[in-house]
């Protein structure tokens, strides 16, 4: 690449390459040569700034200029500068000054040349080799601190900020366009202004600040500070940030101000994004915490109550999202209507609300959220659609002097509200430390059963299943028994609420329908007929989408007709199916798979349900069974879903039957089948293959057939 011309790259122009032009000249003139250069740089960043008596283009390739050297009597006798461009131009004596500035850093260096060789340089010391250097360092000096300056007044004159240029006295010295269209004046106009007019005080958000930060007062050193200035109508917050400056005949400092009103805005609206629900327009998750926080930090006593509502999915499921989406908007302006004095609302995440109670009594917030429930709790008409409303509240309360941190008091209203849905919802319940207990012992079971699970604890039973009219036994239900290490053999009443619930639930059923099918197609047939199984599901077994799958390699697997295969739903899973769900029970039914409600009537929806899922079987569950022969009650709802089972064309079978008299008298009702300790518990694989053996070769001579052997079952 070319060398640069003499000036080149330096303030001033072509006055400024004179100046250096007149340096070398003078040099070359003070000691008698007939070269000279002045270069700053060296190797590849040298730079020639002015030249005499040599073409500049032997730059580029000439060590003597590039590098320099100290000082040579004869630079052609030097074999290493031989070549040298600029002794090819002539030059024989060569010597260099090197230019240093008032900080010590070198500069540059001056070079000096002639076509003559000179057996003895002058000597370091010589004062004209030491004006000269200084003369170079003062001219290289200047000019850089001139090249800043005008780049510093470039930069100062640019649109991106506003400069104000402050004198001792504290008045306005200078000002950049930008500071004159933000202040709407001239400045002529502005120069000699004390600085405190361009920000009046009844703007500013702290006066006293504002004056001690523009007047350099306070703290050093000095941070940016927010200034609020009048702009035509509008109101405008500036970023300022001040820097001091010193000269030889004076000091001031200079203030850069930026507007930050449209990032300002921009922010609050992201504040306020960030603290509002936008379905319902409450106070989110963030600005209860907020709340909890600024009242539990300010000692002051707060209430806190979650409210969920109880079914909320199956809204979403039945009628859509977008009616979902109203229930909640309605339910958010009901609850706003309720509020005790003081409170806050917020929608909390799903389907849930907080409240946030500062000063709450405990009794009277619990009387005033039970009250709300009462409230709540009622039929809505959402878009056309008539939709019961339901919730549970959990309470939590911490007192001014509690240490209670705002996520500890969500947690125990968490605890409450997991409380009252687990009693059957539709209530109000209040932490109290018996709850974390409670939780802590699930946690555990849970962690328990994946170890049990993985460790092949896990047994499937079997109690048998029998035709009450020809004593036959024409089946058996699966039953999952636990084989703890430590407790022995544990029933589903020690466990199974919390492995249904359990991510482990979904694996354990699917082993359960496995070793079912095995073990029910090496039953052998009873009186010329084949015994079917009966295996109860998890509602996540229905939901997840595996179901089908999971029966067909069961199946295949195990060689048992699906015409022998049971699946038992509760009323949990009926009441909750997602689409997919009901249509995987649909279509295994379609496929032969024969399905029963088990625990009929303990539930509030149970008639219903036979309609909205179609089913083979109903079981009467045992808690009707047990009291019928002495309770009027229970006898009467054993009457009508026997009644309205055989109008709809389902077989009946009963649990719990311990006594010949119950099976007599259900059998007398139109019942067809019973299971219970009157024929035998629930057996493991062995023991079912041998009460198979002993008691169905024969089904006329079984003991329960006998009404003697009545309760001895």
């Amino acid at each position: 690449m070319p060398w640069p011309r003499t000036g080149d790259d330096l303030p001033g122009g072509e006055r400024s390459g004179e100046e250096f032009t007149d340096l070398v000249s003078l040099a070359a003139s003070l000691l008698r040569a007939s070269m000279a250069a002045l270069v700053v740089g060296s190797g590849d960043d040298a730079r020639l700034i002015a030249h005499h008596g040599f073409d500049p283009a032997i730059m580029r390739n000439s060590t003597m200029l590039r590098e320099g050297t100290a000082a040579v009597a004869d630079a052609a006798a030097v074999p290493s500068l031989r070549r040298d461009p600029l002794v090819a131009a002539g030059a024989r004596f060569a010597m260099v000054l090197p230019v240093v500035g008032t900080d010590g850093c070198a500069l540059g260096r001056l070079l000096v040349a002639d076509h003559h060789t000179r057996p003895a340089p002058p000597p370091a010391d010589d004062p004209l080799l030491g004006q000269l250097g200084r003369l170079a360092a003062r001219l290289l000096e200047r000019h850089q601190l001139q090249r800043r300056n005008r780049i510093a007044a470039q930069i100062v004159q640019a649109d991106f900020s506003a400069v104000v240029m402050v004198d001792p006295r504290g008045c306005v010295g200078y000002v950049n366009h930008a500071a004159e269209r933000l202040f709407g004046g001239g400045a002529r106009a502005m120069r000699g202004m004390p600085v405190d007019t361009l920000f009046p005080a009844y703007l500013q958000a702290d006066p006293e600040a504002a004056s001690a930060w523009l007047h350099g007062r306070g703290t050093h050193p000095v941070a940016p500070f927010h200034l609020r200035v009048r702009h035509g109508d509008a109101l405008l917050t500036l970023e300022a940030a001040r820097c001091a400056w010193r000269l030889q005949h004076g000091e001031g400092v200079a203030l850069v101000l930026r507007d930050i009103t449209a990032q300002l805005e921009q922010e609050e609206r992201l504040r306020q994004a960030a603290l509002v629900d936008p379905l319902t327009a409450l106070p989110n998750r963030n600005a209860a915490l907020a709340a909890l926080s600024g009242h539990i930090d300010a000692g002051i006593a707060v209430g806190f109550a979650v409210v969920g509502l109880d079914n909320f999915k199956s809204i979403n499921d039945t009628l859509g999202h977008d009616v979902g989406d109203a229930v909640l908007r309605a339910t958010a302006v009901r609850l706003e209507s309720l509020l005790p004095a003081g409170a806050m609302l917020a929608r909390f995440g799903g389907d849930e609300f907080a409240l946030v109670c500062p000063g709450a009594d405990a009794v009277r917030l619990g009387a005033h959220l039970a009250d709300l429930l009462r409230q709540v709790c009622r039929l809505e008409d959402i878009d056309g659609h008539p939709v019961s409303l339901e919730a549970s509240i959990g309470i939590a309360l911490c007192h001014g002097d509690d240490d209670c941190p705002a996520g500890e008091l969500v947690a125990r209203a968490d605890l409450a509200l997991y409380k009252a849905k687990a009693a059957g919802g539709r209530r109000c319940c209040r932490f109290d430390e018996g709850m974390r207990e409670e939780v802590n012992a699930r946690r555990l079971m849970e962690l328990e059963l994946r170890r049990a699970y993985a460790s092949g604890e896990f047994e499937v039973h079997y109690q048998p299943q029998i035709d009450l009219g020809s004593g036959r036994t024409m089946g058996a239900e699966a039953l999952l028994r636990w084989r703890h290490p430590e407790r022995g053999l544990l029933l589903p009443v020690d466990f199974i609420d919390v492995l249904a619930a359990s991510p482990v639930a979904a694996e354990v059923g699917r082993w359960i329908i496995r070793q079912a099918c095995q073990d029910a197609a090496a039953w052998p047939r009873v009186g010329g007929q084949p015994l079917a199984i009966s295996i109860n599901l998890f509602p996540v077994q229905v939901n997840n989408g595996l179901l089908p799958h999971e029966i067909d390699q069961a199946l295949a697997a195990s060689g048992l007709p699906p015409e022998r295969l049971e699946l038992e739903i509760t009323e949990t899973i009926a009441l909750n199916p997602d689409d997919d769900g009901a249509r995987a029970l649909a279509g295994l039914r379609a496929r032969g798979v024969r399905l029963s409600f088990d625990d009929f009537g303990t539930g509030y929806a149970s008639l219903s349900l036979l309609q909205r899922m179609p089913v083979d079987r109903v079981k009467i569950d045992r808690s009707f069974v047990r009291d019928m022969l002495a309770n009027t009650g229970d006898a009467a709802i054993v009457k009508s879903i026997l009644l309205i089972s055989t109008n709809m064309a389902l077989q009946v079978v009963a649990e719990g039957v311990e006594s010949h008299e119950q099976a007599l008298l259900l059998r007398g009702l139109g019942c067809h089948g019973a299971q219970g300790f009157l024929y035998a518990p629930a057996l493991d694989p062995q023991a079912f293959a041998e009460w198979l053996a002993a008691h169905t070769h024969d089904p006329a001579a079984a003991p329960w057939t006998r009404p003697e052997t009545a309760g001895h079952g």
